[in-house]
């Protein structure tokens, strides 16, 4: 704390420098009433203390005297998975008939043994050099006869290019009685017994903070706090009264976002996937059998916009954000004469279903009150953002018919990476291992135009 004390004499311009992105914020002199800084703290930058529903926070002077104190209310996403228990395990099969063509042996049903023998050194004649494991013995040797169909045994091989080969049991080379040949293959695996009672199990995820740290810089003097503070709380930016001011979501928990999985189990319409294309299973269905056995849904954070808040609790300024927003919103301010403007940034699915990162900007009369729409800019979508060093990020690209360019900068303008895009593709995946920790601009062009960008961070 003596370190802190001793900060009152440092010039608040180091101050803010050496603070920013840290737990304990500098509030400056310039945005408190009586032109004196302040000091918050903060557990860490998302406002929240433990895995409570509470949480308050503080604001000091030098002398570390309590200036003012706020409660905040953490909202608390989870996630409620319904599964039927478990009794034992069980095989399931799926065969599947690979016709291949039609054999005429010039042998009628009524004389299986002459039918199989000219059968069998058809088959060994066209696929001997095929397959050098192959041989007339092994094929009699794994032959036999059920009615009027003759089925042989043969173990899938090194040769052989199967797909799903991992789940096959046996594969049964064939001819019936309408001259029909081909092969019978059986899939195997092994499933729960998914019978049982229906259990329920909820899951908490880490409480989040409605509190907002907004970044705010002064357009007349921009340089002067390095650009811009991330300002907790202030007495003199949006207003001249006595009374803090502070930014918060207006946000609920409320049924969507995508859960973790339960059970290692792709949930795909595509034969891709081996489990529900042979048999059947998938997420909500874990034994095949055509029966939901499982079901989960998250409940998350549901934004709707961001409000600047009086200390007594009333909203200043709104932001309103459309319905369908994903993850948090972030807010810029930038004060001018008798004007604030704001500039929203917020990831959402527009009407099409289409992921969208949209920059929205807003001017804000002081002496009215009023809030204006200025215009909306809609940028190139990328997640995870924030993303983990050596994870890749998706690019989500509009519908074109012209081939364009992907160019990864540094903020300082330096030229990274660049990736051709053909046309017509509308998603991608950029490494990012070969990038360091920071932000980055991701900008797409086409015909020599920037159409679309997007600010990146690697952590």
């Amino acid at each position: 704390m003596a370190t802190l004390a001793m900060a009152a004499g440092v010039h608040g311009q180091r101050l803010v420098k050496e603070m920013d992105g840290a737990n304990t914020r500098f509030i400056p002199g310039a945005y408190m009433k009586n032109g004196e800084a302040a000091i918050y703290f903060s557990s860490d930058e998302y406002g929240y203390r433990d895995e409570t529903t509470k949480y308050e926070a503080k604001i000091f002077d030098f002398e570390l005297n309590l200036l003012k104190s706020f409660p905040f209310e953490n909202l608390q996403p989870f996630t409620v998975t319904e599964y039927r228990e478990t009794r034992g395990r069980k095989e399931i099969t799926r065969v599947i008939d690979e016709f291949r063509g039609y054999f005429f042996p010039g042998v009628s049903t009524e004389n299986m043994e002459q039918r199989k023998e000219s059968f069998l050194q058809w088959f060994y004649e066209q696929n001997r050099y095929l397959d050098p494991t192959l041989t007339m013995e092994g094929l009699k040797a794994n032959c036999h006869i059920e009615g009027t169909t003759i089925l042989v045994n043969i173990p899938v091989g090194e040769f052989d290019f199967i797909q799903f080969s991992d789940y096959i049991k046996t594969r049964e080379l064939y001819l019936n009685a309408e001259d029909k040949w081909g092969f019978e293959l059986t899939y195997a695996t092994t499933v729960p017994v998914c019978d049982g009672v229906w259990a329920k199990v909820t899951w908490y995820d880490v409480p989040v903070s409605n509190f907002c740290t907004p970044r705010c810089n002064d357009v007349a003097n921009l340089n002067h706090w390095n650009g811009g503070v991330y300002l907790p709380f202030s007495q003199t930016f949006f207003n001249d009264d006595e009374k803090f001011e502070y930014v918060r979501l207006i946000a609920d928990i409320a049924e969507g976002g995508t859960p973790g999985a339960f059970f290692n189990v792709e949930n795909s319409d595509s034969n891709s996937n081996p489990l529900q294309y042979l048999f059947g299973i998938t997420e909500n269905d874990r034994d095949g059998d055509g029966v939901e056995d499982f079901r989960q849904t998250y409940y998350g954070l549901h934004c709707t916009g961001l409000e600047v808040v009086s200390e007594d609790g009333n909203a200043i300024y709104s932001f309103p954000l459309p319905n369908n927003c994903e993850g948090n919103a972030t807010i810029e301010f930038y004060k001018s004469d008798n004007h604030i403007l704001a500039q929203v940034e917020f990831n959402w699915y527009d009407e099409s279903s289409n992921y969208k990162h949209t920059t929205r900007f807003y001017r804000l009369d002081k002496t009215s009150g009023t809030v204006n729409v200025i215009r909306d800019e809609t940028h190139l979508a990328a997640y995870p953002n924030p993303a983990l060093l050596g994870t890749p990020i998706r690019l989500d690209l509009s519908a074109s018919n012209t081939n364009r360019t992907l160019s990864i900068f540094s903020l300082g303008g330096e030229s990274l990476y660049e990736q051709n895009i053909p046309a017509g593709v509308t998603e991608t995946y950029i490494p990012t291992h070969g990038l360091s920790q920071g932000m980055y601009l991701f900008s797409v062009y086409e015909r020599g135009q920037k159409i679309s960008t997007s600010k990146i961070i690697i952590k």
